[in-house]
């Protein structure tokens, strides 16, 4: 009983300290990695605390210092206002899904793409056991763009796509920014709309930041209000990263908050979704698991 109670103020004391210390990732990045599991760090208090069995006293004032940088961290993303659409607006179904290159039951996850119905499937990591589906799905999505070579990237849609590239343009025509994949849809009805994707390394990677701030840099030269960018960005709503994003991206915002990794038990929410000013959120929510290590993501917008 000793010991576990010798555990459980270890456990309580390391997750106050590591919650604390995420919070210093603004001024020093590699404190940022801890912030993606703030909300952990809670988790792992009040179990610490259980296991202790420290006097009430002591307990509720260990509970306090440490849940205090939870709140500090997490609650700025539930108080965050996310534009709705208008009621009865036509609406548009974006499915974005990292299918993982060593996907383990390939079959079912294209079936679970084609299942959930969407109007364009957003999909990173196809360079790997799912390029053999990619033609599958090419019977179910009319259109789709081109995938050469070992490409990582497609985009599918059931409305024409009338233009793509794996490079934005500037408004001159001039090829800008880091590699990335776009196309430019015209839906049955309504204005056309671009959409987007890219896939940043793990938030240990001293090349996360590079890439991210030159796609911000890049979305900032093109015309941005019908954008919509998605995609495996290995970040966490409460990470100091994805806060100089979202103000990086703006006039976009991020629709998404939902877990996504890993498969079994999705506590990270590192699938995301920006959309420009013309969008309004209808709904944004997670699919069941297949053969990916991620969960797929499905976000319904309308025109505002």
């Amino acid at each position: 009983m000793k010991l576990l109670r010798a555990f459980g103020s270890l456990l309580t004391g390391g997750a106050c300290v590591a919650a604390w210390l995420s919070l210093a990732g603004k001024f020093v990045p590699a404190l940022d990695v801890l912030a993606s599991f703030l909300p952990l760090f809670g988790v792992a208090t009040l179990l610490g605390l259980l296991l202790a069995q420290w006097r009430p006293g002591a307990a509720i004032a260990a509970a306090l210092l440490a849940l205090a940088p939870v709140a500090i961290g997490v609650a700025p993303e539930w108080l965050r206002e996310i534009p709705t659409a208008p009621a009865g607006a036509p609406q548009v179904h974006v499915l974005t899904h990292n299918v993982w290159t060593q996907n383990d039951d390939p079959a079912e996850t294209a079936q679970a793409i084609i299942d959930a119905s969407p109007d364009v499937a957003i999909l990173q990591e196809v360079n790997g056991n799912f390029r053999p589906m990619l033609a599958a799905l090419g019977q179910h999505f009319p259109y789709a763009t081109k995938c050469p070579g070992r490409c990582s990237f497609i985009i599918f849609s059931r409305w024409p796509i009338v233009d793509s590239d794996y490079s934005l343009k500037a408004r001159n025509g001039r090829k800008i920014g880091p590699a990335l994949l776009w196309a430019r849809i015209a839906p049955s009805t309504g204005d056309t709309f671009m959409v987007a994707t890219l896939h940043y390394p793990r938030p240990t990677s001293g090349d996360q930041a590079v890439r991210r701030r030159a796609a911000a840099q890049a979305l900032a030269r093109i015309d941005r209000e019908d954008l919509i960018v998605a995609g495996d960005m290995n970040l966490t709503p409460w990470a100091a990263a994805m806060r100089e994003q979202d103000r990086a991206f703006a006039p976009l915002t991020r629709m998404t908050r939902s877990p996504s990794w890993p498969r079994a038990i999705p506590v990270l929410p590192i699938d995301h979704l920006y959309a420009g000013p013309d969008w309004g959120l209808v709904s944004s929510r997670q699919l069941p698991g297949t053969g990916s290590d991620h969960r797929p993501i499905l976000v319904t917008l309308a025109r505002r």
